[in-house]
């Protein structure tokens, strides 16, 4: 494993980032236990342990920023306007003195005190808390670090355009991901290159060590962007910034000791991981004949996602949605519970659907105003706003009256014998609402996804104890996984762009699998835009074989999109991907549990697996499942072969295990539809089964 002491060390001194300041006077160094802090007289560190430098800062290494700002939010996606902020950044006069069991670095200029206080809270972490008093009013705080030429930044959250992020800037606020979020072709419903439902402020460099920003706010990280010799990491949080810093030195150390915090997506029960979840819609007609049709194909079937279940709407003219109810349409499903019975009967599940919405026209939203449900205004009235075509608000969840009545709809959901549901949502809590318990919307924001998937996970738990259901979330924050399950990558549009298409599901994937999220699945083959072709849901289809859980969507355009059993060829090409997929059921398991064990998810980035490789690091269209096996599916249109790139070591072609390659190497193979690549580090004689 490499380590960071030499080149940081070098930029901290002047020689690889830039001049420092004329008549820079170092302090004397402050040692507690293993960590050390050194610190010059401009208020510039370097932080030591075991021997290892990890961070370091040339100058005034925290600061105060105010700024004028307008906050717009359009269908979920928000956007902070701003002016050019002004900074207070103190550069003089630093102390360096040991309190207790921290090191505190102070800097002065003027009115302005910029204090930092480290502390090694565990043999893994470092806190490094940073305080301003300042005569000014300021809005946010921002610790300016080092950038040296081998940094690399993996993570900050589910993403789906890039896996490292050197030379990015991302702002971190729980948002709609947008749909349709090519640049030249931009709608009110966009997002843009770095919204997400799933954002997380968190980083690992390969060299061994990874950085948290431990709060509720939006965060902003300017990676090596505006100056390629520092990143800054800055909160909307004028008390405090409080960054955790996790030392290594290996990558597992550092992913055991984040998802401690960050938590580790508990496992489903097994026959979900086994078969495939399979979307039907518009009553028990079409459930029963589509069970049938997967019965007769011998189609390996873990359960029915009948999402309509509440009721069915129609969008627009052919795109159809669900109704924003929390109970069962009787008119679509006159007997939901005799059909569940049904189907178990069968050895097959139904999972529902439910969101955190409260719209006028259903019969949710008079009790939630009268009683205090809903998310209010600063005047008091019902926060509503539009959704998609509708308009209504969210449930408040700071009140707990409104948590338990959800979770008596939860209840009589399951006691339906509805298996699990898609918890959809939790994106859309207004940053200027007025909530029940009285706390700033703007730090309530980015917690409400935890707040709602805990909502249903207590509901689930407390009818189900032997841990037999099943909830699939799409957003989250820091310590959702904690209460999290399955994480879908959200509404990927039907083709094969590479904002928002098929290509973004693998940066998605290793992203989530970064943020603590073990268990990974995606809509088959997409939810907006389409209608889906043949060849597009056959490669998103061997995408999913080798994905946690294989789970299809029928999308908006269900009645013009592709489906697994259209023609013959569909049908025995799904079906026979259904089957690789229960092989590696067994393997996914086992993966599932390291995962609880030790923080490493199932689906790993190149980088995560190989961090002595930098070649690896950007790579956005491979994968690892596991530490064997890597997937390379093919994610461009008309192509029947593509450029891999494979690692260090021996890899062998799961398909035909007689041709192997030497690593690292790049190596153009052949991949018509129906072999994706995939290459494994073994020749192991359980592979035999999926070939």
């Amino acid at each position: 494993m490499r380590t960071t002491g030499g080149l940081v060390t070098l930029c901290l001194l002047a020689t690889s980032c830039g001049e420092a300041p004329v008549g820079r006077v170092e302090l004397t160094p402050v040692t507690v236990g293993d960590m050390t802090v050194r610190a010059w007289s401009d208020g510039g560190f370097a932080l030591t342990v075991g021997g290892r430098t990890i961070v370091t800062a040339r100058q005034g290494a925290l600061a105060a920023r105010n700024y004028e700002e307008d906050v717009r939010m359009a269908f979920g996606v928000w956007s902070f306007l701003r002016d050019p902020p002004t900074a207070l950044r103190p550069r003089a006069n630093a102390t360096l003195r040991r309190d207790g069991d921290a090191v505190v670095l102070a800097a002065r200029e003027g009115a302005t005190t910029a204090t930092l206080r480290l502390r090694r809270a565990s043999p893994g972490e470092v806190e490094i808390e940073g305080t301003v008093a300042a005569a000014a009013p300021y809005k946010s705080l921002a610790v300016h670090l080092d950038c040296t030429a081998d940094a690399h930044f993996l993570g900050f959250g589910e993403q789906y355009d890039a896996v490292d992020h050197r030379g990015r800037k991302l702002p971190r606020w729980v948002s709609e991901q947008g749909i349709g979020r090519d640049p030249d072709r931009r709608t009110a419903f966009s997002g843009d290159d770095t919204t997400t439902y799933f954002p997380v402020p968190f980083f690992l460099d390969p060299r061994g060590f990874g950085v948290a920003v431990d709060t509720e706010a939006r965060v902003e990280a300017d990676l090596c962007s505006t100056r390629p010799d520092e990143y800054v990491l800055a909160a909307e949080d004028p008390r405090r910034i409080h960054l955790r810093v996790y030392t290594g030195p290996t990558v597992a150390d550092v992913m055991r000791d984040w998802t401690a915090l960050q938590g580790r997506t508990s496992a489903p029960p097994r026959w979900s991981v086994d078969g495939v979840w399979l979307a039907v819609q518009g009553g028990p007609a079409n459930v029963r004949a589509a069970v049938a049709r997967a019965r007769a194909a011998d189609l390996p079937l873990a359960a029915i996602w009948s999402q309509d279940w509440l009721g069915r709407r129609e969008f627009a003219p052919g795109q159809f949605g669900v109704r924003y109810r929390w109970s069962v349409d009787e008119a679509l499903y006159p007997d939901l519970g005799g059909l569940i019975r049904e189907l178990h009967g069968q050895g097959v599940r139904f999972f529902g659907y439910f969101n955190p919405f409260l719209v006028p026209e259903q019969d949710l939203y008079e009790p939630a105003v009268r009683e205090g449900y809903i998310a209010r205004t600063a005047a008091g009235e019902p926060y509503t706003f539009p959704i998609s075509v509708l308009l209504g608000g969210v449930v408040d969840l700071t009140n707990p009256r409104a948590v338990a009545w959800f979770q008596g709809y939860a209840r009589t959901a399951l006691g339906l014998g509805i298996d699990g549901w898609m918890h959809d949502f939790g994106e859309w809590l207004p940053h200027d609402a007025a909530l029940a318990d009285g706390s700033d919307p703007r730090l309530a924001h980015n917690g409400y996804p935890t707040r709602w998937q805990r909502a249903a996970r207590e509901a689930f738990e407390a009818a189900r104890p032997d841990g037999d259901w099943v909830m699939f979330s799409r957003s989250g924050w820091l310590r959702t996984a904690n209460v999290s399950q399955v994480v879908w990558c959200g509404d990927q549009e039907a083709n094969w762009g590479t904002h928002d298409g098929l290509p973004t599901v693998i940066p998605a994937m290793v992203s989530l699998g970064l943020a603590g999220v073990g268990y990974v699945t995606h809509d088959v083959a997409g939810f907006s835009g389409g209608p889906s072709t043949k060849e597009l849901f056959q490669r998103w289809v061997e995408l999913a074989a080798f994905t946690p859980i294989f789970r299809t969507h029928e999308g908006l355009r269900r009645e013009q999109n592709w489906s697994w059993d259209r023609d013959e060829a569909t049908r025995a090409h799904f079906v026979r991907f259904a089957k690789v997929h229960r092989a590696l059921a067994p393997r996914i398991a086992e993966l599932g549990a390291q995962h609880r064990a030790t923080g490493m998810p199932i689906v790993r980035a190149l980088g995560l697996a190989f961090p002595d490789e930098p070649q690896g690091y950007g790579v956005r269209d491979e994968y690892m499942l596991g530490d064997d096996l890597l997937v390379a599916p093919v994610v461009t249109e008309g192509a029947v072969s593509r450029r891999v790139y494979l690692p260090r070591g021996r890899w062998f072609d799961v398909w035909d295990a007689t041709r192997s390659y030497e690593g690292p190497t790049e190596v153009t193979v052949e991949a018509p539809i129906g072999r994706p690549p995939v290459f494994s580090r073994t020749a192991r004689d359980d592979l035999r089964a999926i070939q």
